[in-house]
């Protein structure tokens, strides 16, 4: 048998054990199927939506109780379970407050990429 013969019949095997993958290719594959899954802001809410999200914030805000925000942020629909903190006076956005008593955190939400808010 020649050598040419036996490369024949490896096939790829002289190869196999040597396939690899950068870990900036590995992440660009990673941050490409992310992507995908993204989605676009919702469009325009109506008045009655608009008004049934402010009744359901300042009422929050009053009382201090619980809500569920469905909100859209870098391309994905998040839902925060939190207390509204603050809704400044332009109505611009709406500081919310989570987590453990002892160590909260406050976050700010764009009112514009609020797409729902429930009490519970």
């Amino acid at each position: 048998m020649r050598h040419e013969e036996l490369y024949v019949r490896r096939g790829n095997l002289l190869w196999e054990g040597s396939r690899m993958m950068l870990p900036e290719h590995k992440q660009l594959i990673i941050q490409q199927e992310k992507d995908d899954w993204k989605v676009p802001l919702h469009g325009e809410l109506d008045e009655d939506q608009w008004w049934e999200i402010g009744e359901v914030i300042m009422d929050a805000l009053n009382h201090s109780t619980e809500v569920n925000i469905n909100y859209w942020e870098d391309g994905y629909y998040k839902d925060l379970v939190c207390y509204i903190h603050h809704v400044p006076h332009d109505n611009q956005s709406v500081r919310v407050e989570y987590g453990p008593q002892d160590d909260s955190i406050r976050q700010t939400i764009k009112a514009r990429h609020i797409y729902k808010v429930e009490r519970i």
